[in-house]
């Protein structure tokens, strides 16, 4: 199996994972002294956060070709716009989840006016999830553009069968959050995530087969993005 379609495979595998723990018994284990945290909480930051950004780093590195695609000044940007990017991310996620929690353990989630309640509404919807996606499309971007530098060889015909169905796989992420997250802050950053790939994937549809990552973020986004929207004006 190519390297890439190997961290396409893993982040797949994490993705599912994320998702069967979010219905899981570690959402109802309060965790002491005090019952500060659920364990679902320590779960999806610091555990698959974790691997999620690790294999976003893998993939920096093939996409950069060995890293050497960041010896250019555009290459250095996009890479430090990548590194930006970790730091949103993580950051937005952690202020989401503990945000999340807080308001879901002590408030009414559907009938709220003060200020405590309210502004942990904020921070769970909007700040820490807006956080997060301008982390992913800082990070998500950079690696479409490296890969525009540093094409890679020719996918065959089982590469390209391995990306499809972790594409897919990768799009029901993005269509769990845009499709029904009770704000469109979800919707909003898949869309801008497909623009940003389908730019690209334009660039370089006659020779796609040497861009796995940019094929496989086209359809994903852009498959999620249509879900998405169905689902909205359903």
């Amino acid at each position: 199996m190519r390297p890439l379609n190997l961290l396409f495979t893993l982040a797949s595998i994490n993705v599912l994972v994320i998702t069967i723990e979010r219905f899981s018994f570690t959402t109802g284990i309060l965790l002491e002294p005090f019952q500060f945290i659920r364990l679902h909480e320590l779960l999806q930051g610091p555990v698959f956060l974790t691997i999620s950004v690790v294999l976003s780093f893998l993939t920096l590195k093939i996409v950069s070709d060995n890293f050497k695609g960041l010896n250019t000044k555009t290459g250095l940007i996009l890479g430090s716009l990548f590194v930006a990017g970790i730091y949103l991310y993580g950051m937005g996620e952690g202020w989401h989840e503990i945000a999340s929690f807080t308001f879901n353990q002590y408030c009414d989630t559907k009938n709220f006016s003060d200020n405590l309640c309210g502004g942990l509404f904020i921070n769970d919807y909007y700040t820490g999830n807006i956080l997060f996606f301008i982390g992913g499309i800082l990070m998500n971007g950079s690696l479409i553009f490296l890969e525009m530098m540093n094409p890679s060889k020719v996918f065959g015909n089982k590469d390209m069968s391995i990306l499809f169905v972790n594409s897919f796989v990768y799009a029901f992420t993005f269509f769990a959050y845009a499709g029904f997250d009770r704000v469109l802050v979800g919707l909003y950053s898949t869309l801008i995530l497909m623009i940003i790939a389908l730019y690209a994937f334009a660039k370089i549809k006659d020779k796609f087969r040497n861009y796995p990552y940019i094929t496989y973020s086209a359809l994903s986004y852009t498959l999620a993005s249509i879900a998405s929207i169905i689902v909205r004006l359903r």
